[in-house]
């Protein structure tokens, strides 16, 4: 079925790039890209484990650590749950990221990719597509992820502006990690590979951070690199937007670390896409 569903997605792309050769090259980029972003899309519905990943996994991580770890957790005049969500959102963001690196494996693997540069049409749009889907998905579970947190007792602060620097600071930490998740997709040599790889690096990063206890509880060793690494910074760059408290350097640091990912990943990104589809 799933490979069916692939050449459905091939055929659909080939008769869209039938192009005229007088098109402007940069027509040509966008359209591919809006192509391959559609399929991306696509396989959320056509794919239970994505649909899971914005739905069902959201609201599973918002209720269980609200009521596992909400009584035993001391977080000074904030309740807990108010502390908690922005951790889950970034969280969900970040290992949401990883389906760039799983979908382009299993692009190679079933030979989508091999197919795709037959095509008259930007074979880097392959990249963008699962990059730019990733973020779609990534602002859908951030939405149930709101309903769930607001039915447990969430109750933000943040003003119509302060929201849409959340969803900035979301969607970058997004991108750049999807992009880091594209080389490992591109670089792995199975799709099992991909998946443990893709996470291996997160788990630390993500709990050994401020996303569920105050980096105060944690012992000086831990602490020092807790409050010093950029799933840090993005979830109190979070937080203090969410529950309108100073940010102090969060954000900042948040652009530093993210957008210093991004100048590294992309080009090595296309790079290792054109050693792959070279071989």
């Amino acid at each position: 079925m799933a490979v069916m569903e692939q050449n459905k997605d091939v055929e659909q792309i080939v008769k869209t790039n039938i192009k005229p050769l007088q098109r402007p090259a940069i027509i040509w980029v966008f359209n591919d890209t809006w192509e391959l972003l559609k399929r991306s899309l696509r396989h959320i519905k056509q794919d239970p484990e994505q649909l899971i990943g914005v739905t069902i996994q959201p609201i599973m991580f918002v209720v269980l650590f609200r009521y596992v770890f909400g009584g035993a957790i001391n977080t000074g005049g904030i309740s807990y749950v108010n502390f908690l969500m922005a951790g889950i959102f970034v969280q969900t963001a970040v290992f949401g990221s990883t389906t760039t690196g799983v979908g382009i494996a299993t692009d190679v693997k079933e030979g989508i990719v091999d197919r795709f540069r037959s095509l008259p049409m930007v074979k880097f749009a392959v990249l963008t597509g699962h990059v730019l889907g990733d973020l779609v998905r990534s602002l859908l579970a951030m939405a149930v992820m709101i309903g769930a947190g607001l039915a447990v007792g969430f109750r933000p602060e943040a003003s119509i502006v302060q929201w849409i620097g959340v969803i900035g600071v979301l969607l970058l930490v997004t991108f750049a990690l999807s992009w880091l998740s594209a080389i490992i997709g591109l670089i792995g040599k199975s799709v099992e590979f991909v998946q443990q790889a893709g996470f291996i690096w997160l788990f630390p990063l993500t709990f050994a951070s401020s996303a569920f206890v105050p980096t105060s509880s944690m012992p000086t060793w831990l602490r020092g690199f807790a409050e010093n690494q950029p799933i840090t910074q993005s979830i109190d760059a979070v937080r203090a937007l969410l529950l309108n408290l100073p940010v102090g350097n969060h954000v900042w640091l948040t652009l530093i670390w993210f957008i210093a990912m991004l100048i590294i990943a992309f080009p090595l990104a296309a790079y290792c896409f054109k050693v792959r589809t070279a071989e």
